[in-house]
């Protein structure tokens, strides 16, 4: 087994963007003979029992805020219009002038009772006479499925835990399902303090039996996320700091407290090299569901 050695904590895991300015340097100029329109985000997505409305936010860019009506497309894909959703302004037409630059879509979300999976649908926007289309002119929307077998432990859980190098710990942890698997969860933000809890480069996936009583977290696991080329490992670690390349931790899930408990073998180290460790927890990791 491999001892950790060392803490290599991430700083800055995103890559810095370096620019230069010279004094001959002139911002382009635009005008809006260039004006576009454009989606503000290409994916969005709402529950299928929502009561909310899902506002999917469309902005024409212009100088001077141009009068101008832009038409939608809305493309069926497994999530059907009038069966899985309905699009609140029939007409398809956003209407832009100078005091209404951003303009919203609204879809209201329809539950079916049934286990489907996720549905997908995507709006595409129309260019016009006057204005162009910009990058982002699709949005792909998923109506999440509520009638997943894992719903009930599915979300956010506040983790508390014991690290090796900073002591008593607690952070914002999120389970989620798996999109082929569905006895497969995702951990996002095990690592919180080394990674925060948002990026889907380090997380970690665990099994669920099928009353809901275990996850199991195999060890060893590879992460997206690499350190100066090399593998990174998410892997178990023992009370006296060894780490834990194979086998699995089986956690106990209880439903009525919405409690997971890794109990007091095994904690979860990040590591890479030859035992460097960006984050490691001890054994005694327990998340409760917020």
């Amino acid at each position: 087994m491999k001892k950790i050695f060392a803490y290599f904590g991430i700083a800055a895991l995103a890559a810095a963007v370096l620019s230069s300015c010279g004094k001959d340097n002139v911002p382009a100029t635009f005008s809006d003979s260039n004006a576009f329109v454009a989606f503000n985000s290409t994916s969005a997505n709402i529950d299928e029992d929502s009561d909310d409305t899902l506002k999917i936010a469309v902005t024409l860019a212009s100088v001077a805020g141009l009068e101008e009506n832009v038409s939608y497309t809305i493309k069926d894909s497994t999530a059907k219009q009038g069966v899985n959703f309905t699009v609140v302004d029939a007409s398809g037409t956003l209407k832009f002038n100078k005091e209404n630059r951003t303009q919203v879509i609204e879809i209201v979300p329809k539950a079916d009772g049934l286990y489907t999976g996720d549905l997908v649908f995507t709006i595409a926007l129309n260019a016009s006479d006057n204005v162009d289309l910009g990058a982002a002119s699709v949005c792909t929307v998923k109506v999440n499925d509520i009638d997943h077998p894992l719903t009930p432990i599915l979300g956010a859980y506040t983790m508390t835990a014991t690290s090796f190098f900073d002591g008593p710990a607690s952070g914002t942890v999120y389970i989620l399902k798996d999109d082929a698997d569905d006895h497969m969860v995702w951990i996002r933000g095990l690592y919180f303090s080394a990674t925060g809890n948002t990026r889907p480069d380090f997380d970690v996936y665990g099994n669920v039996n099928d009353d809901l009583s275990q996850l199991v977290i195999p060890f060893g696991q590879t992460m997206v996320y690499k350190q100066g080329g090399q593998d990174v490992y998410s892997s178990g670690l023992t009370a006296d700091g060894n780490i834990v390349d194979s086998g699995s931790v089986t956690a106990t899930i209880d439903l009525s407290t919405g409690t997971i408990n890794f109990g007091t073998t095994y904690g979860f180290v990040l590591w890479y090299g030859s035992g460097s460790a960006f984050e490691a927890w001890a054994p005694g990791i327990v998340m409760v569901k917020q």
